[in-house]
């Protein structure tokens, strides 16, 4: 995990070593890619290089070191991706579907049926950003917890989402390992001396989707404020660096289901990515001008 919008939330933009560390990743991906016989390989930078002073820097020395050129992308961009690359896992279900990508910098609410956007809002809460700006201890307190929670509430508030939606899914790494810590906490991996579990809050499983509810989240929000992040990652085999963002998207996505008035999510394993391999499949050289207009 590179976390370039850490170092924008503390400075204001990419540090050097960072900077360094996703370079690095890059070429892993490329290589990675091309071992798998990739042919065309599409570069995007999200949240966490929009708000960097240095972005245009930071990308240019990407495209110099890597060979990959990267194109910075709008939250609108962001959002029509991510909503194509989660409802792809379930193409068949009909009607208003909401879908909520959580990433580290940002957050993006989405409303579409079928490929066609109805709506869509990018907001700066992604778990990175919340957890820099709300949550400075570590396990938090729980007076942290409900001026945060308070805090998430009054951002979604005011947005006008066209509702109800027939089904609400979740992408991103922090949604895909809150149900995994869910899976694990409430099951065989729980020490006994932990407090009893409602078995309601167990995520559920559907053919082969995943689904936090109400109950689980709230389950693992204890969870989280019991332990520090070191002691989360030994216990529950997390990846190292995905601890402490748990607490502060568990919070957001509590808060986005409510909004959305739902009682569960389903949590897709697709996201951006897979957004935008789609939106290339079926335009070409279009997809992000298919991003921008939420139509493919």
């Amino acid at each position: 995990m590179v976390r370039l919008g850490a170092d924008v939330t503390a400075i204001g933009a990419i540090g050097p070593e960072r900077a360094q560390r996703a370079i690095t990743a890059i070429r892993r991906q490329l290589e990675l890619a091309r071992a798998h016989g990739a042919t065309t390989i599409l570069g995007i930078a999200t949240e966490g290089v929009r708000r960097a002073a240095n972005a245009s820097a930071f990308l240019e020395r990407v495209r110099a070191e890597t060979g990959l050129s990267f194109t910075l992308i709008s939250g609108e961009q962001e959002a029509s991706l991510a909503y194509w690359g989660a409802t792809s896992e379930s193409p068949d279900t009909t009607g208003a579907r909401g879908v909520i990508d959580l990433g580290g910098g940002s957050l993006e609410l989405i409303v579409g049926a079928g490929e066609a956007i109805h709506w869509r809002a990018s907001l700066p809460l992604g778990a990175g950003a919340v957890r820099a700006s709300h949550l400075p201890t570590d396990p938090a307190t729980l007076r942290e917890l409900v001026a945060v929670y308070d805090a998430i509430r009054d951002h979604l508030r005011p947005l006008d989402i066209p509702l109800p939606v027939a089904d609400l899914t979740v992408c991103g790494g922090t949604a895909t390992a809150l149900a995994t810590m869910a899976g694990r906490a409430l099951h065989k991996h729980a020490e006994r001396r932990l407090p009893p579990v409602d078995p309601n809050a167990v995520a559920l499983v559907s053919g082969r989707r995943r689904a936090l509810t109400d109950a689980s989240l709230d389950a693992v929000i204890r969870l989280l404020l019991r332990y520090d992040a070191d002691e989360l990652t030994r216990r529950y085999r997390l990846r190292e660096g995905r601890a402490p963002l748990l607490l502060p998207g568990a919070l957001t996505l509590f808060a986005g289901t409510e909004r959305f008035g739902a009682d569960r999510l389903w949590v897709s394993r697709r996201g951006i990515r897979e957004g935008a391999i789609v939106a290339w499949q079926r335009v070409g050289d279009g997809w992000l001008d298919a991003a921008s207009a939420g139509r493919l």
